[in-house]
């Protein structure tokens, strides 16, 4: 943690540990302006939370007023700290939305003077607010979690369209192969053909007996070729599984890195 973030997080949670502080200490001092927020919303919580969770909401305003302190003092400490300080910031922002709503409704203040002064209050903790969310979305220059995910999909695809190519590349090249020794036996069985129409019978037996070698040769030459494009596939095939496992790991390695970023 840099001087230049340490320094404004700890001058930004003093404001919330002092807060926190005097809720725990006297919560009876906040409870009259907390009271009319806490009747409201108790119930909905209550009413639209599970059960499991609704029985741990407290009913009793002191208490809630108590459960607010703690939390921006925990909330504070961790921003100061730098120890879970982007949870701790979103924590602070939670509970400043209904302290404010509930210390400066400036909104149901008729003295123009008191109006004015709950306005500025309420304000201030705008801008409170603000400085908690930047401070929960600050990943330190870090690269973010859904940077890390962008780029791990990125590279996937990536390495994906490598192992296709290569291995479209490796069956082209054999079946080129094979194209060539069928095209250079059908020259040489129309050579031979011609030579059968214009010779003799001495040179058409022996036009024959080379139309036969030729048909063998390339009938020879066909199947070789036949097992370089099985030899040349299943090198593809190896190729290719290799790849998938070099893929394999580095997702998991990408996994690993998005695990251990910044929450």
């Amino acid at each position: 943690m840099s001087l230049l973030r340490a320094v404004p997080r700890a001058m930004l949670a003093s404001y919330f540990l002092a807060s926190g502080i005097k809720a725990i200490r006297d919560p009876e001092s906040l409870v009259p302006a907390a009271e009319p927020l806490a009747d409201r919303v108790v119930p909905l919580i209550k009413e639209y939370s599970p059960e499991q969770v609704a029985g741990f909401v407290p009913e009793n305003t002191v208490t809630l007023v108590r459960v607010f302190g703690v939390a921006q003092v925990a909330g504070g400490v961790a921003l100061a700290t730098g120890k879970g300080r982007r949870l701790g910031a979103l924590l602070l922002a939670g509970t400043l939305v209904p302290s404010t709503i509930a210390k400066h409704p400036f909104w149901k203040v008729q003295d123009p003077e008191e109006r004015a002064q709950d306005r500025s209050h309420f304000l201030k903790n705008v801008s409170l607010l603000g400085g908690v969310l930047i401070a929960s979305v600050d990943t330190e220059g870090k690269p973010s979690l859904a940077w890390r995910a962008q780029k791990g999909g990125e590279a996937i695809a990536k390495e994906t369209r490598k192992a296709s190519k290569k291995l479209t590349k490796s069956s082209g090249i054999v079946a080129g192969g094979a194209s060539d020794l069928a095209e250079s036996a059908v020259v040489t069985g129309t050579a031979l053909v011609a030579a059968l129409a214009d010779s003799s019978r001495k040179v058409q037996k022996q036009a024959g007996r080379q139309l036969k070698e030729a048909k063998a040769v390339a009938a020879k030459a066909a199947e070789e070729a036949q097992e370089a494009a099985a030899r040349a596939a299943k090198q593809a095939k190896k190729e290719a599984k290799k790849q998938a496992k070099v893929v394999k790991k580095k997702v998991k390695k990408i996994g690993e890195n998005v695990q251990l970023g910044d929450n």
